[in-house]
């Protein structure tokens, strides 16, 4: 899901708490609106221009920071500027800070200061719009016509209003302390005289209202007391999870910077917290992400993947609508709540055209139950979990051979409906798109991981019919899978059957995930391994999405030749579950020395495949629109811990056990509130001369040479 926006590409800020996305440029201006910059609520832009003028002229910008994800702060200088009076000030003479957070709508404090020898009389302005614009039609893909905005003046500021087509009163009320001296159409204006030293400040406050009611209420405190309450939430939210410390600086700065970019994404409901997919233009529930997120995070903060769970499964398909693409127990792609969906123009209210999310929700179901250790749990959300494999066997296979498989009517919004949904992900040799409908490899691998996870889990619970019906399924799924998906010249699975239910000859990441789901045969996990480790796939920095001997290859290509970090976590996990840990621990080092290489120590959603060379002490290359922070690779570091360490649950209520092989540079390793099997566990594990030493709540249980302990 890259970030796109029109024109050229351009550094920005982005906030978002709860319902509320603001975007803006890295200066903080919101404009020109056709960027995509504004203020954001269910997918409708409330302010689409804000920009602060000091007598008539935009600031320069020396530096910006939204390190601590909950409240960014831009540093700005006046360029020279020509008085009324005729009189100049120098080049940075005024220092202009700009401090900005979310809080029931946005807030904002403007400082002016006079760091020059002379009293200074000022103007200073802020220029506002609203277009209530769809982010559908914002980013122009999907036309509407533009809204009837009215402006009125109110005490403090001003009111944008308009009537959506969908019949929604959307507002945007704009007030300032102090009161702005004049009002000029959408323009605020302040005058301030400044000696010296002498400060100028402002705040600004934009609520925005659907039919009079706020989205979700502010705290309504002062403006400092306002952040010192954001603070704290984000502060109960890493207080909540598992603590992690490693001895290593910088990983222990990536690994706090994953939890706080994991809290900005969730969106509070009343089924518990539901990860968004990434900011700025994803900020909205997707359900493979928030499935594999979760899956990343059990071992920080498993409410996570609950709260997937459940807000998933109140939304699982019931009834089959082409349009939408619902069917029964299908698991959702896609939710949006802009005036498009819900006026029926886009189907996204929710979309369930992905391929790979209902059995993904099975696996998650499993997984969480098992690491909690809650049979609760487990008869909550059994139901939706056997209607999301009722899925699979039925619509997921329409022609019945065993296979799920993904086709696209006239219309949809998507051709390929695995993970890689770019339209050029899936292609054969001469670039020429794959015939549909498409099995793809690892969907089959997933359907497999659910069949088989939860006939385990059914039959130590009690349930030995059930988990004997899943159990042969899984079984004969994985015969035909090895008999239609291995490729032995390519020592690697198709990534595909095609219409014909010939198998696409790339050699992909996706196979990896066969080891990750367990359905790879011994002999085959060896090979694929090797083969994923070889320099046409292991860049150095992790393992690219496609071959650089395919003809498709891109290192700069979205899916055909980039590295996904939470793409390298999967695969990582299935090589240690196959007994390959010195691989696996390879794996882990390259993405983990990449994170190091990047802004503030945050993995972004991807970046290029181009190989790392040492000679010139090269860096991973930045794609140029990736979603940051995105949420599955916020997630990806905590599932590599896990899997250096080989922490895993056990028999259902046991505690987890382990078994660690900690990659180069790691000497230590300490999760301290581990919560697991019904109770909160610390334990560490130490490089020692002797080999790796265990301490605390868990105990080392060997993981066998097939993944089986």
């Amino acid at each position: 899901m890259a970030t796109s926006l029109k024109g050229a590409a351009t550094a920005t800020i982005a906030l978002k708490e709860g319902p509320y996305v603001a975007v803006s440029a890295e200066d903080g201006s919101m404009t020109p609106p056709d960027a995509g910059f504004g203020l954001y609520v269910h997918d409708v832009r409330f302010l689409s221009a804000f920009e602060v003028r000091v007598a008539g002229v935009a600031p320069l910008l020396l530096s910006a920071s939204d390190r601590e994800t909950y409240v960014a702060t831009m540093q700005l200088v006046n360029p020279p500027l020509r008085l009324p009076d005729g009189r100049t000030v120098a080049q940075q003479a005024l220092s202009i800070r700009r401090a900005r957070f979310i809080d029931g709508g946005l807030r904002e404090r403007i400082g002016l200061l006079n760091s020059g020898p002379a009293t200074v009389p000022l103007e200073l302005s802020i220029e506002l719009d609203a277009d209530f614009g769809d982010m559908f039609a914002v980013r122009g893909y999907r036309p509407s016509p533009p809204a009837a905005v009215t402006v009125e003046r109110v005490a403090g500021g001003l009111l944008l209003s308009a009537t959506g087509a969908d019949g929604v009163l959307r507002q945007t009320r704009v007030t300032t302390d102090p009161a702005p001296d004049a009002v000029t159409d959408r323009t605020l204006r302040f005058g301030a005289k400044l000696a010296p030293q002498e400060r100028f400040v402002i705040e600004v406050t934009v609520v925005p209202t659907e039919d009079g009611h706020r989205p979700e209420p502010g705290s309504e405190r002062p403006f400092d007391a306002a952040i010192e309450l954001l603070r704290d939430r984000y502060a109960a939210f890493l207080a909540a999870g598992t603590r992690i410390e490693t001895g290593d600086g910088r990983l222990d700065d990536l690994l706090r910077r994953s939890a706080l970019d994991l809290r900005a994404l969730v969106d509070h409901t009343p089924s518990g917290p539901m990860l968004t997919a990434g900011i700025p233009w994803y900020a909205v529930p997707f359900g493979r992400d928030a499935l594999i997120t979760g899956l990343e995070t059990l071992d920080f903060q498993p409410e996570l993947a609950l709260g997937a769970l459940r807000f998933l499964a109140a939304h699982q398909g019931q009834r089959v609508d082409p349009f939408t693409e619902e069917e029964p127990g299908r698991i959702f792609h896609e939710l949006r709540r802009g005036e498009l969906a819900r006026m029926g123009a886009v189907p996204h209210r929710p979309y369930f055209g992905t391929v790979d999310a209902t059995p993904l929700f099975v696996r998650l179901f499993v997984e969480t139950v098992r690491w909690l250790g809650d049979r609760r749990i487990y008869d909550e959300l059994l139901p939706h979990a056997l209607a999301a494999l009722e899925w699979c066997d039925t619509h997921g296979d329409p022609d019945g051979d065993g296979f799920v498989e993904h086709s696209s009517l006239p219309g949809s919004p998507l051709r390929n409906k695995g993970w890689k949904d770019s339209a050029t992900s899936l292609c054969y040799r001469d670039g020429s798109p794959v015939e549909l409908p498409a099995a793809l490899v690892e969907v089959q691998a997933y359907v497999y991981a659910a069949k088989d996870g939860l006939a385990q889990l059914s039959a130590e619970l009690g349930d030995g019919a059930l988990a004997e019906r899943l159990a042969a399924e899984a079984a004969a799924l994985r015969e035909r899978f090895e008999a239609a998906f291995w490729l032995p010249a390519e020592r690697c699975y198709a990534q595909a059957l095609d219409a014909g239910k010939r198998p696409v000859d790339a050699v992909t990441s996706n196979a990896g995930h066969c080891l990750w789901a367990g359905i790879a045969a011994p002999e085959h996990a060896t090979l694929l391994v090797e083969r994923l480790l070889e320099p046409d796939m292991f860049t150095g920095w992790g393992i690219r999405t496609l071959s650089s001997s395919y003809p498709t290859y891109s290192p700069m290509s979205y899916h055909n030749g980039s590295v996904w970090p939470h793409d390298n976590a999967l695969i990582a996990a299935g090589m240690a579950a196959y007994g390959h840990r010195e691989a696996a621990a390879r794996v882990i080092t390259a993405v983990l020395e990449a994170a190091g290489h990047f802004a503030d120590h945050r993995l972004p959603e991807l970046f290029c495949g181009f190989a790392r060379d040492h000679r010139y002490a090269s860096r991973p290359a930045e794609y140029l629109v990736s979603c940051s922070p995105q949420a599955w690779s916020a997630g990806a570091p905590f599932l590599l811990l896990q899997t250096a360490l080989g922490l895993r649950p056990a028999e259902f209520g046991q505690p987890p056990v382990i078994d660690p092989v900690l990659p180069e540079g790691i000497d230590r390793l300490a999760f301290r509130g581990l919560l697991a099997a019904g109770r909160r566990r610390t334990f560490a594990a130490r490089r020692t001369a002797r080999g790796v030493r265990v301490t605390g709540d868990l105990s080392v249980r060997r993981l066998g040479p097939a993944g089986q302990a």
